[in-house]
Formats: C-alpha cells, structure tokens, sequence
C-alpha cells in the first residue's frame, strides 16, 4: 500500500484463497457460486443469486449488486496514460549527492530509505549507540567510513572526537582525518590507547557539586565515537579487549560517549552474551542488519538477518524499522 500497489484476485470459491491470505483483503464481493453453501458471506443471500445473470452477486454486508458493463476495453499505445513505477532502492548511493539533497544539514545521514527514497538519519542523541551486523563483503566497512565522514562533517555544529579501532585497516583512509583521537589496529595499540580514552571519559564523570548537577556542565568537550570494525576479530585476538569500555558505558548519556560496532552476522546468537555486546543491546542501541542468515534468530529487537545486496541494510531504531541503501564513500 506504501507504494500505491492494490491486488485485485479472483477465485471460483473462497476455499481456494489461503487463510493468511485471505484474512489482509478489506473488500470483498462474492458472485453466483457453484454452490450457496460455499458462501463466506450469506449463504440464505447467495442461493438467491439468479443463475445465468453474469455480474450478479452480493457484497461484503449482504446487498445484492449487478456490476456495471462497460465497452471495449482497449490497451493505450500511444503512451498517453500508464501506472506509475514503482520506486525501488538503488543498488549504488553517492554519499556526496544524498549530502547535497538532504534537507537538514546538521543529520547524520546513513543513507537513502525505502519509505520515500529520503536521506535516513541516524539521531545518537535519543540512543547513543549503533551496532551493525552482516557477513562478509555486505558492506559494514562502507558504512562504518560513511558515518565517520558523517559525524567529520557535522563537527562544526557539534564537536566530536573519533576513536577508531580497526584490525584489517579497511579505514586507513580516515586514520589521519581532524578529529581522529586515535587510530588503532594491533593488541598492544588497542590496550594503550583505550587506557587513555576511558580515563579522559572518567574525568567527566559527575562530581559531588550539586550546582553543576543541577545545570548539567558536569563535562565539557566534543562527544567521544567509539568506532569498531570487526569487532569478532578484535576478540578473537583478545576476548577482553574492550572490557575497559564496560567501566564507563553505563554512564554513557552522562558523558558523551557513543559506541558503533560491527561485526559478522554469523555466530552473533551466541556473541550477544559477551559483555559489551550484552550492554549495548540491553541498553537498547540502535542496529543495522545486514546480509546474513535467519537462521541466527532475532538480533536487533525481533528482527532477524536477510539476504541483501551489499550496502542494504535494515535500520532498526526507537522509531521503527526501515530498509536502507547506505550512501558509498570512495575510500
């Protein structure tokens, strides 16, 4: 219906129609049957039909009706009228011209959404934390470099400060960008830089001086992104390489913290048990699946993974869920 679609079906008794099926048509209109007992409407009406009167029949609510005849129906040739297309996701978005036709320019944009083919934002400010899920080559790095673009760009307006941790360096590109605080893609990088992020975020933890609860200046400064690909990697390599983060998450609406992982869609079912897998989701984070197997169960909310070309995706936020082609980034 979103697409101005109607299905319009016939069939020589109701018995034919599948029950799902048959329960999502609001309007329905019943001809001479074989048989009046066959009526899902009236049966004492249907056995008045007349028989041989084509376009006799009886409505949803009983009342005999004749259908009115028309002439000739003829297929226009001359292009003077046609159904509208349907609009259909594009398999390839530039992030530059879905930036360029965006109505607001202060949105972190992902990309474009099925709805109305609109630029779809993500808002970190209701919920602080995004975690991406598909399998290989389904395009969870592109979408990690578009947000990173994203939140580089909108830093005028609103300071940020990129971490970015990232084992098979599909993001060096953005290692050097303004705003990166650090850039990391070993064990020993991620356990000495992390040391130094989580004590810049406890320095902004709440203090006992009731006037700066009360104001909330407690912290000044951008707001910290936590940016991880591959995030089963990065714990296979060392299961409690992010566990420092579980000291400050908690508290992350109070201090400015965000986290956007990804990782593989296969074997989530059993991560989502790992500890910072666990809070994000109980903490209700935003998620985009993407290409993956159903058979992994509900990941985000009760929805599942799908098969999707790369870069599509389902955006599930407090708002709903809708599917998204995320905007391309040329590394």
């Amino acid at each position: 219906m979103s697409f101005g679609v109607h299905l319009i079906l016939t069939a020589s008794r109701w018995a034919d129609i599948r029950p799902g099926l048959k329960d999502q048509l609001g309007t329905r209109i019943e001809l001479r049957l074989g048989d009046p007992l066959d009526s899902d409407i009236d049966r004492k009406q249907a056995a008045l039909v007349p028989i041989g009167r084509p376009g006799r029949g009886i409505t949803g609510q009983g009342q005999h009706f004749l259908i009115a005849r028309v002439g000739d129906v003829r297929v226009a040739r001359d292009g003077s009228w046609c159904a509208p297309a349907v609009r259909l996701l594009p398999g390839l978005v530039d992030h530059d011209e879905m930036v360029a036709g965006a109505p607001r320019a202060d949105q972190v944009l992902l990309g474009l959404g099925e709805a109305d083919l609109n630029p779809a934002a993500v808002d970190f400010s209701r919920q602080a934390h995004l975690l991406i899920l598909g399998d290989r080559e389904c395009g969870k790095t592109a979408a990690l470099r578009t947000l990173c673009r994203e939140l580089v760009r909108g830093a005028a307006g609103r300071p940020v400060l990129l971490f970015v941790v990232d084992y098979r360096r599909g993001l060096v590109d953005v290692a050097d960008a303004e705003h990166v605080h650090g850039y990391v893609f070993s064990d020993g990088g991620l356990r000495e830089q992390l040391a130094e992020l989580i004590v810049l975020l406890q320095g902004r933890l709440p203090t006992a001086q009731t006037e700066r609860l009360r104001t909330g200046s407690w912290w000044t400064g951008p707001e910290v992104f936590v940016i991880v690909d591959d995030y089963d990697l990065v714990t296979a390599a060392a299961a409690d390489a992010l566990t420092p983060l579980l000291a400050v998450l908690p508290h992350a609406a109070d201090i400015g913290l965000h986290v956007v992982l990804a990782r593989r869609c296969a074997g989530t079912g059993r991560a989502m048990f790992e500890p910072v897998l666990a809070h994000l989701r109980d903490s209700g984070c935003m998620g985009l699946l993407m290409h993956g197997n159903p058979e992994e169960g509900a990941l985000i909310g009760q929805h599942r993974a799908a098969a999707q070309p790369p870069g599509r995706g389902l955006l599930v936020t407090q708002h709903g869920a809708q599917r998204v082609q995320v905007g391309w980034c040329t590394p």
